[in-house]
């Protein structure tokens, strides 16, 4: 496990490496937000006279915590603060988009759940001549012919390696399923696609199946249970969040043979680090919405008024965490909003950030 536990460290130092390098979790959680693309709440002074739009995709946890972090970063900023929600709504997204901008907003900040919200937003942003920040969307502004201010993201593209990292050395000669969110998510076809590839280099395991859980546990609870009862020979279940890996984990206690399979998931939250002391999960990877919303704002606000160079590509860090790890905040970092945490990270790995704290 030595080698294990140094591959976790360098996981952590490689993400941070990409910072500023020129791209959801269920409950029964939800936003303050309406559906129907009106404000929400402004925050802060207006000190800088910047208006950030957000738009968020629906009221889940992950979600819910990106919002919260986008809005501290205004008020950090002394910025107008316009939300809304699209609520896994396309029409509504297009809606939210068009309302941002009639309201005048300087940039809007969109968490999209698909590549055609992202580029729609982009598009309307460069039309009104106003800034445009993507996040959690896997780089995808990559492949269309429009500037934007920064695509915000995490390193997506290298967990599927450190994943079966884990499983080859922790269980060796052992198969694995995947229960992902939603086809359509780019965040699914990207950890999807890493995981593929990276199975498919080791020689050593195989995924035998991958089942949608749609970001809902009691769907990805009764997915788990149907593959479990299919007769296919695996012992490794590895989950999109940990909210729905709760919920296999509870099913799979329910049907008796929750120690005959290894559970891994994604997210480094309170549900997660509970799962971990509890002894239930076995290995996830962190990443905090709250940080990656706080400096999708950063980067729209330091854009919009420092007429930075267009498609900034930010990095936000990440980390493997296992169960000796769950107590140490520099690896596994704070979701909600935490001051110290937040305001120390951001001006050790996001320089050009710093004068937001001043």
């Amino acid at each position: 496990m030595k080698t294990m536990k140094k591959g976790l460290a360098l996981l952590l130092a490689s993400a941070l490496a990409f910072s500023l390098a020129a791209c959801g979790s269920a409950d029964d959680g939800g936003t303050d937000t309406d559906s129907g693309g009106t404000q929400n709440e402004a925050s802060g002074g207006s000190d800088e006279g910047v208006k950030i739009g957000y738009i968020s995709p629906g009221p889940d946890t992950w979600y819910l915590r990106a919002e919260e972090g986008a809005q501290w970063a205004c008020e950090k900023a002394g910025a107008e603060f316009i939300s809304v929600n699209s609520n896994r709504d396309s029409e509504q997204e297009q809606t939210n988009i068009d309302y941002l901008i009639d309201e005048g907003v300087d940039c809007i900040v969109i968490l999209s759940w698909n590549e055609a919200g992202c580029v729609s937003a982009a598009e309307k942003c460069a039309e009104a001549g106003i800034g445009c920040v993507v996040f959690d969307a896997c780089g995808v502004m990559k492949n269309h012919d429009v500037d934007i201010t920064a695509s915000v993201d995490f390193d997506w593209a290298s967990m599927g390696g450190t994943y079966v990292d884990w499983m080859t050395e922790t269980y060796p000669g052992e198969d694995y399923v995947f229960i992902s969110g939603t086809p359509d998510s780019v965040v699914c076809q990207t950890l999807e696609s890493s995981l593929s590839e990276a199975t498919e280099a080791s020689g050593e395991l195989e995924c035998v199946d991958v089942r949608y859980g749609q970001y809902e546990p009691e769907t990805a609870a009764n997915e788990a249970e149907d593959l479990v009862n299919s007769g296919l020979d695996f012992s490794i279940i590895g989950v999109i969040n940990e909210d729905c890996a709760a919920a296999i984990i509870t099913r799979l206690q329910d049907m008796g043979v929750a120690d005959d399979y290894h559970v891994w998931a994604q997210n480094g939250s309170d549900t997660g680090i509970d799962l971990m002391k509890a002894g239930t999960l076995e290995f996830t990877i962190a990443s905090s919405p709250g940080l990656e919303g706080a400096v999708a704002v950063f980067a729209g606000i330091d854009g919009v008024t420092n007429d930075k160079e267009p498609n900034q590509y930010i990095s936000c860090p990440i980390a493997a965490v296992t169960p000796d790890d769950v107590d140490n905040p520099e690896i596994v970092i704070p979701w909600a909003v935490d001051e110290e945490a937040w305001t120390t990270l951001i001006k050790e790995n996001f320089s050009d950030y710093t004068y937001f704290f001043e």
